[in-house]
């Protein structure tokens, strides 16, 4: 177990170094850093000023040398508008980021496992009926389209709610419901089909012999199972739930990363996109172990070689 895990950290630090590069061979495919960051009139003096700061004038190995160096320190540089240390400025606006993601994943978990289970113990019946078709909207609605209606029903007509900023719980729940629904509908699409498969097994068959109550054969012996599939959804839909968080901090001025890379790219920030780029990396790869170390804990049968 111990060698799996120091085994899947140096697998990190590989996805993080290879996303760094990525970031770095980026802002070069993107054209002559100098000629992207200074107007066309700029002067030629002026250009070369600004090459040499930020050592632009360097052979490109050299370059990408210094930059991995500075990585190893947890230095991305400083915001070519704000000259603010860039890993600061994105650590800040993470925060809020991943709050809403969270509170998304949380809402998806709540809502999509018991809507999956019901769906399952229900086949057939008009309660399936009723959840898959709502799942199925859930997975067809686009998320600006899905966030734009909130604020008109419930901020704008009801006024019930805020429909912009933070501050307060009520300015998390039109976001989290908007950037949360297309998981909850893959998770409680997902946890039906497997929660279908399990009922049909025979440890499942052997329980309700031995006399086991319904709801202890069907959340002890059937959702456990079940739940791999699920598990591994849920982290690979971390992802979707950052992306998303991008149009849903757009659409409710949500305080967090989304907005603020895109202004960084709008602005040619490089430095503010690299770092945002290894950050969400890094972010990503650590997901991914936590799942694969869930899948121990929900089924002993797995081994790691």
């Amino acid at each position: 177990m111990l060698t799996y895990v120091l085994r899947r950290l140096l697998l990190v630090l590989v996805v993080v170094w290879g996303a760094a590069t990525l970031a770095f061979g980026l802002l070069y495919l993107s054209g002559d850093p100098v000629n992207l960051l200074l107007p066309l009139d700029a002067s030629p003096e002026a250009r070369e000023d600004l090459r040499r700061a930020y050592g632009f004038d360097q052979p490109l190995y050299v370059q990408y040398g210094r930059y991995l160096i500075k990585l190893t320190r947890g230095d991305f540089g400083t915001s070519l508008r704000s000259e603010e240390p860039a890993l600061d400025l994105v650590l800040v606006r993470m925060g809020p980021t991943l709050l809403l993601a969270g509170w998304g994943l949380a809402f998806a978990v709540a809502l999509g496992v018991p809507a999956g289970v019901l769906a399952a113990v229900r086949k057939g019946s008009l309660a399936e009926l009723a959840t898959m078709t709502l799942a199925l909207l859930g997975q067809s609605i686009p998320v600006f389209w899905l966030g734009l209606m909130l604020i008109l029903v419930f901020g704008l007509e009801l006024r019930w709610l805020p429909i912009s900023g933070a501050g307060s719980w009520k300015h998390l729940i039109l976001p989290t419901i908007t950037v949360g629904t297309f998981v909850t509908a893959s998770i409680a699409r997902l946890t039906r089909s497997g929660v279908i498969q399990e009922l049909r097994s025979d440890h499942v068959r052997t329980a309700r012999a031995k006399g086991l109550a319904g709801r202890v054969v069907v959340y002890k012996h059937a959702l456990r199972n079940a739940a791999i599939p699920v598990v591994t959804i849920i982290g690979l839909q971390l992802g979707a739930l950052l992306s998303g968080a991008v149009i849903t901090e757009t659409i409710f001025a949500w305080p967090g990363i989304g907005r603020f890379v895109l202004i960084a790219v709008s602005q040619r920030d490089f430095p503010v996109v690299q770092a945002t780029v290894v950050v969400f990396a890094l972010l990503l790869a650590l997901v991914n172990l936590i799942v694969d170390l869930a899948y121990l804990w929900l089924d002993p049968r797995v081994r790691y070689a």
